[in-house]
């Protein structure tokens, strides 16, 4: 008699034979990564649904529609919900944007001596 050969879940590598028969993934790396892709979909599934639920609503604003404030591109389901910008160069962009006003406002100022006033 053959015994089917049984494959991990997620890399499809051949389980070791003294495997129980609950077993399904060749080690832990292969379980979490497994895990963490299952959730991954699911939380992009749920912030897809509680999008259109707030468009619907009318409750819609820059962010929640999912607009980048520096280019105007779409901010991905991918990403994090409280995510602002579509991208690491976007969101360094507007750092930069700001750190310039910031340092600028600072030195407009005119310099003026105590024995002035």
């Amino acid at each position: 008699m053959t015994s089917k050969v049984r494959r991990c879940g997620c890399c499809r590598a051949v389980l070791p034979k003294d495997a129980g028969p609950n077993r399904r993934y060749c080690d832990a790396t292969c379980r979490s990564r497994h895990w963490r892709r299952v959730q991954r979909r699911e939380n992009i599934f749920q912030r897809a649904v509680q999008q259109g639920i707030e468009i619907l609503a009318g409750g819609v604003d820059r962010y929640v529609e999912g607009r980048c404030p520096v280019c105007g591109w779409s901010v991905s389901l991918r990403k994090r919900r409280d995510s602002v910008y579509c991208s690491p160069r976007c969101r360094t962009r507007a750092w930069r944007l700001r750190a310039g006003l910031r340092d600028a406002s600072e030195h407009s100022l005119p310099e003026t001596s105590p024995g002035d006033a």
